[in-house]
């Protein structure tokens, strides 16, 4: 019930984390976050509010709102000068059951003029493995209209390789779990496979969770393109995503 009323007082927030190159350490993207503000000043865990959303139905119409306010800002950072920024919006299950989804995603992006392939659409494995036909005839189509997509949490479920070459994937993101084996004197073995398997299939990869220097080295090291984590940036509000860009005003 909470959680109704405060999306219908739009208390809701969108969040993004950079992504940056792992070469020149230069933003290249962002990941929209949703943020639910608690009574007490803090926040309620995704872990806790995504599962309710889905229960109650709600998440068709939040999920709807994240990728709306997603390309606004999109458009917003194209007319202060960040023109080549994209921004990565992960959609659940019960949005690919959504006839409607399709046309949805395709309408937000014109409605708001910013480029298709600046909008990158995750997924989870999970998420495939649930219905694998819809969710592959709706990514076939988003793809020839020009949007990109990403496989998140990659190496964590029970992936089917039959279904990562069926799916147009553009990008494959290392889970945390597998970065965090980045120890000095310790080969990830895992990560080190994924981002293999990436560069076979002509796939962008992108390490999550990166939190130290070695880190971010090893995986550079790997051949791994971007990253995403604490050492570069936490998640923030979009105002101080404007104050951590460069000025592209001057």
């Amino acid at each position: 019930r909470q959680l109704r009323t405060d999306f219908g007082e739009r208390r809701l927030q969108v969040w993004f984390q950079p992504q940056v190159d792992l070469v020149s350490e230069s933003v290249v993207g962002m990941e929209a976050l949703l943020r639910w503000p608690s009574k007490d000043g803090g926040y309620i865990s995704p872990a806790v509010f995504v599962p309710l959303a889905e229960y109650s139905g709600l998440i068709i119409k939040i999920g709807e709102w994240v990728l709306e306010e997603s390309c606004r800002k999109l458009k917003e950072l194209n007319e202060l000068g960040h023109t080549n920024l994209r921004v990565a919006v992960n959609i659940s299950m019960p949005q690919f059951r959504d006839p409607d989804f399709v046309n949805f995603v395709k309408q937000a992006v014109q409605r708001f003029g910013i480029a298709p392939q600046h909008l990158e659409l995750e997924i989870t494995e999970s998420v495939v493995m649930d219905e694998p036909q819809i969710v592959v005839e709706a990514l076939t189509e988003l793809k020839a209209f020009g949007v990109k997509i990403a496989i998140d949490d990659f190496g964590t479920g029970f992936s089917s390789m039959s279904y990562l070459q069926k799916l147009p994937l553009d990008r494959l993101k290392v889970d945390r779990a597998f970065v965090n084996e980045v120890q000095p004197g310790q080969s990830a073995f895992i990560a080190e496979t994924i981002v293999t398997l990436g560069n076979k299939l002509g796939l962008q990869t992108i390490a999550e969770g990166v939190e130290k220097r070695e880190q971010a080295s090893y995986m550079l090291k790997l051949g791994c393109d971007e990253a995403q984590g604490y050492l570069y940036a936490k998640p923030m509000p979009f105002d101080e995503l404007l104050a951590f860009l460069p000025d592209k005003s001057s």
